[in-house]
């Protein structure tokens, strides 16, 4: 049995998750609405939900299993190979996004090398870190994590030397839901990895208070960074990068936070498809979907990266929110039913709470992610109700 993650490591390794070129990234998305509203449309989203990935944190540790095998109490054996074949594609697609970002960056650097060979090299590295450096606990990553935040650090002091004539420089269009959505979305997207790690914590304050804090205020710090980056200068984080001062720290940035955290998601995805694809080896599956990862890197269409990771986001959102709204009322309202291949009641209320979110995020309803979780808690309700009375119609005991 593997011993009980650290206290320290528990809040380093959700630090370092939360230090990412991506986060920088989407920060930059919400600079159109300026830093007073932009601040306080990410600080809110990671409020919500910086608070659903700690409870899913929770969840795990209280029943001692990973992530993916947590939703198998709710959605049962077959539906939750659905939520794991889900969880496969998002992490793919996020490790496609890491190294692509990535490859970006160090190719507005160093303009000479070709995008591809760059991105090649990062999936190598990254792939070999997940075979080799699988465990979250190790040393070597939270210095890495500490490094990262220092290095961090640097770019901000440089953004806040700009002239600030050009405050108001960031251009594009981006209404305060979106950006609260994509505020939730970002801690939400590592709710179906979470449980892989929290399973091993050695108390509820090391599975969800530390996860909370260190992603959170991780998260949180990126964002206000790629934000910041985008009033004051007008720039994505790349073109910043290309145009910085600091171009060698700022390649380390990105170069280690890409394996930092790359290697959750393709352990994490190796670990989800063993519920597809019966299979005691992790690292063959760490394998297979790193070169996946990896091809599809190489040649994925550059130009258009910003569009497709606000589309990539909001469609976790859209797959996720709903999945963990219905485990968590399980958890907390009554004991979860295991042994059966699909709990066609909870599958029945996932999607419709899939179709509502794609619908409140189509007509900026409300809050996309608090306005799905309303509905899904009143449809579980209802049919949580009829279940309750249907022993009671057929003569027999209610429950």
């Amino acid at each position: 049995m593997n011993a009980p993650i650290r206290k320290s490591a528990m809040t380093l390794l959700w630090l370092g998750a939360a230090i990412s070129i991506s986060e920088i990234a989407v920060g930059g998305l919400i600079a159109p609405l300026g830093l007073a509203q932009g601040a306080a449309a990410i600080v809110g989203g990671h409020l919500i939900g910086g608070g659903l990935l700690a409870l899913g944190g929770y969840i795990s540790y209280q029943r001692r299993t990973e992530a993916m095998d947590t939703v198998t109490w709710t959605l049962g054996g077959h539906g939750a190979a659905l939520a794991a074949l889900c969880n496969v594609v998002q992490l793919v697609g996020w490790t496609v996004i890491m190294i692509v970002q990535a490859g970006s960056a160090l190719k507005g650097v160093m303009p000479e090398i070709s995008f591809g060979l760059t991105a090649a090299i990062l999936s190598a590295l990254v792939l070999i870190w997940a075979l080799i450096f699988r465990s979250p606990a190790g040393r070597l990553n939270d210095l890495m994590v500490v490094l990262l935040a220092g290095l961090c650090l640097t770019l901000f002091l440089e953004a806040l030397g700009l002239d600030k004539t050009v405050a108001d420089a960031a251009s594009g269009s981006m209404s305060l839901t979106l950006a609260i959505e994509l505020s939730i979305a970002m801690p939400v997207s590592w709710l179906p990895l979470i449980g892989d790690y929290t399973c091993r914590a050695g108390d509820k304050y090391t599975a969800a208070a530390l996860p909370f804090l260190g992603y959170s205020l991780g998260s949180i710090a990126m964002y206000l960074l790629g934000l910041f980056i985008g009033v004051t200068s007008g720039k994505d984080i790349f073109a910043f990068i290309a145009d910085s001062q600091y171009r060698l720290p700022a390649c380390g940035v990105v170069a280690l936070s890409t394996l930092t955290t790359a290697f959750l998601d393709l352990y994490s995805a190796a670990v989800s498809s063993q519920l597809i694809v019966k299979s005691r080896n992790v690292r063959t599956p760490i394998l297979i979907i790193g070169l996946l990862s990896a091809s599809i890197a190489v040649f994925f269409p550059v130009d258009s990266y910003s569009r497709i990771l606000e589309s990539f986001l909001i469609n976790i959102g859209l797959v996720f929110v709903p999945i963990y709204t219905v485990l968590f009322l399980e958890f907390l309202i009554k004991k979860p039913e295991c042994g059966r291949l699909y709990n066609w009641p909870n599958l029945f209320t996932v999607a419709a709470g899939m179709a509502a979110y794609y619908l409140f995020v189509s007509f900026e309803i409300w809050i996309p992610t608090l306005a799905t979780i309303l509905l899904v808690i009143g449809l579980y309700g209802l049919l949580t109700l009829r279940q309750a009375r249907r022993p009671a119609l057929t003569g027999g005991p209610a429950r």
